[in-house]
């Protein structure tokens, strides 16, 4: 026999193999940059919602200058809807246009710090559509579920935006809050 005939042409299944191993440690390694790249999109999305609704409630603040430090201090009863609705809204059973209530300085405040911080989408007897109602029913609450914290500091309100972070829940560190956004009102 020639000595050309003898020589290898093609490649072997061992090769092949080889090859397509390598082929697929690339392709997982591009599926992991594709789900931090994911995570982290989710991240700055909350990132913004926090700020948002952080940035909501400060000029709320402002606008109202008769509400108390107190009144926007004081923790809402996110279980129910407010007592008095200070804005006009609409029903998403029957889709009608609801008036607001007149509502004092102080129930103004509640209704602000209630509507910063609770959940309309939350409460089974309002959401019937199953909707999204605010900026607030697109965070992600934390284990703890509070998303908005108001302190009062004398003369300050410091506003704190809380959310779980995506990122946090699959790297194993369990439901942990990824971070904080924080704003400081000066009245």
């Amino acid at each position: 026999m020639p000595n050309n005939q003898l020589m290898q042409r093609g490649s072997s299944l061992i090769e092949v193999l080889i090859t397509l191993l390598i082929f697929s440690v690339g392709m997982l390694g591009m599926a992991a940059l594709q789900l931090n790249a994911l995570q982290g999109t989710v991240d700055s999305a909350q990132r913004s919602q926090s700020t948002w609704i952080l940035q909501d409630i400060a000029e709320r603040i402002r606008a109202n200058p008769q509400g108390t430090a107190a009144n926007y201090a004081a923790a809402p009863a996110c279980a129910a809807l407010p007592a008095n609705r200070c804005a006009d809204y609409y029903n998403p059973a029957t889709g009608a246009k609801v008036n607001a209530s007149n509502c004092s300085a102080a129930q103004m405040a509640a209704f602000d710090r209630w509507e910063a911080q609770c959940s309309y989408s939350a409460i089974a007897a309002f959401n019937t559509i199953d909707g999204r109602f605010s900026g607030r029913d697109f965070m992600t609450a934390p284990a703890d579920g509070i998303t908005l914290t108001v302190a009062n500091n004398a003369n300050a309100l410091t506003i704190t935006g809380r959310w779980l972070g995506k990122g946090d829940n699959v790297k194993g560190a369990g439901e942990k809050v990824s971070e904080t956004s924080e704003v400081e009102v000066v009245r």
